[in-house]
C-alpha cells in the first residue's frame, strides 16, 4: 500500500509541475440554481443561470487566467452529464477566482443585451 500512495503522489506533483498551477472550474460551481452540496462555490447573489463553458473560457481569458477548455469531463458528483470544465492559472485563491470569473459572465451578458 506504501508503494502505492507515493506512486500516486509522485504522478499528481508531476502532473501539477508540467502544468503550471492551474485549478479547475466546473460550471457547477457558478451554477445559481445549485445549492452548495451540489457545488455551488460562490454566493447566490454572485451566481450565475446556466453558466456554459464557452462563457467561462471567454470570462477566464478577460481576466488573464490562461484557460483550457476540456469538453468531455463530467463533474464528479454527476458523473452522468458532461458539462465539461475549464483549467484556468491559480492567482488567487479558488473561491476568489470563481467569483471573479462569476461576475465577468454577468458583464458579459450584460453587455450583449444592451446590443
Amino acid at each position: 500500500m506504501a508503494g502505492f500512495e507515493s506512486i500516486f503522489l509522485n504522478e499528481v506533483k508531476v502532473t501539477v509541475t508540467e502544468k503550471g498551477e492551474k485549478i479547475v472550474i466546473w460550471p457547477a460551481y457558478l451554477t445559481a440554481g445549485k445549492t452548495k452540496g451540489e457545488g455551488r462555490i460562490v454566493s447566490r447573489r454572485n451566481a450565475v443561470k446556466s453558466p456554459k463553458i464557452e462563457e467561462i473560457e471567454k470570462a477566464a481569458r478577460l481576466l488573464n487566467l490562461e484557460p483550457v477548455v476540456e469538453k468531455g469531463k463530467a463533474y464528479p458528483k454527476t458523473h452522468w452529464l458532461q458539462s465539461g470544465r475549464v483549467r484556468v492559472n491559480k492567482a488567487g485563491s479558488k473561491g476568489e477566482i470563481v467569483k471573479e470569473i462569476a461576475m465577468a459572465i454577468k458583464e458579459i451578458r450584460e453587455k450583449s443585451k444592451g446590443r
